[in-house]
């Protein structure tokens, strides 16, 4: 990596945050344990799409919880009532909007609504909606934000990343049981077969570890088909998995340490088998005149 960083800096006066509320919005307690998250992240990307006119974060933490930022007209007027009910959600009563709450809806709106041509990677935003399928170097830019009681500091920094699709023999799997898996379409490679299980899973590149690899969708599994996994991740997170990609039907089933209880199926294709972490290179970006 290159040590050489430059940060571009730029300040926006805010409004008078008098003339905003926040919303906190509870999810519906019919929503099952296993569904919260994503349901969550759905309703909060949905919300985004449907009102130019709102900010929209999930309650860190909390994955019942979405806070919604607008104007006290714009609440007044009940636009988002029939989307909160159709959920069976709930809107709590409207809050002063305090510097944390009007940071974490603009970082997570600015993002959610720069997807899919800048996707979340970790603490990067990469450039193009084909990123998952890119083999060479590709743009991508750190992007932080810091609100006070007055102003919005922006805080850009350019860089190039690799991020090549994953191949099964970076995780340290024999040559002839990647042959077997390739040939036998009812083949599953197994724990034991792969001598170098840890990963990084997208959006957050977190480290979770493998459980096996195999052609077909797990029969516990929510999703019953790449399509559905296509859906989901467009759903929650504007990522266009790769349609030709010739590993876009293996899939894996992962372990977090974090979640005990249960594993997480993911197509192998969309960059979620990380053998290793993003490969960044630092480029300075010049002030804007």
């Amino acid at each position: 990596m290159n040590e050489s960083r430059q940060q571009s800096l730029f300040f926006i006066t805010l409004p008078d945050l008098h003339q905003l509320c926040a919303v906190p919005v509870i999810l519906s307690n019919r929503v099952v344990d296993t569904e919260i998250r994503s349901t969550q992240m759905k309703m909060c990307r949905q919300l985004l799409l449907l009102h130019e006119d709102i900010l929209i974060s999930p309650v860190p933490g909390i994955f019942n919880q979405i806070w919604v930022v607008m104007t006290i007209p714009f609440f007044k007027a009940g636009k988002l009532n029939a989307y909160i009910e159709k959920y069976e959600a709930k809107m709590e009563a409207p809050q002063r909007v305090i510097p944390v709450i009007l940071q974490n809806c603009l970082s997570y709106s600015f993002m959610a609504r720069l997807a899919p041509a800048w996707n979340r990677a970790g603490h990067l935003l990469v450039q193009g909606r084909d990123f998952l399928s890119q083999m060479g170097k590709q743009s991508a830019i750190v992007l932080d934000i810091n609100v006070t009681e007055a102003q919005v500091c922006l805080s850009i920094e350019v860089c190039t990343v690799r991020l090549p699709p994953p191949e099964l023999k970076e995780f340290d799997i024999s040559q002839s049981t990647i042959e077997n898996f390739h040939t036998n379409k009812m083949a599953v490679i197994e724990r034991h077969s792969i001598l170098s299980n840890w990963c990084y899973i997208l959006p957050s590149m977190k480290m979770g570890q493998i459980i096996n690899i195999l052609h077909a969708v797990p029969a516990d599994c929510p999703f019953h088909s790449f399509e559905d996994f296509q859906m989901h991740w467009d759903d929650l997170y504007g990522y266009k998995l790769p349609e030709d990609d010739r590993n876009s039907k293996i899939y894996c089933n992962i372990y977090f340490r974090m979640i005990r209880e249960r594993t997480f199926t993911y197509p192998f294709c969309n960059s979620t088998c990380r053998r290793c972490p993003l490969t960044t290179l630092f480029s300075g970006l010049a002030p804007a005149p």
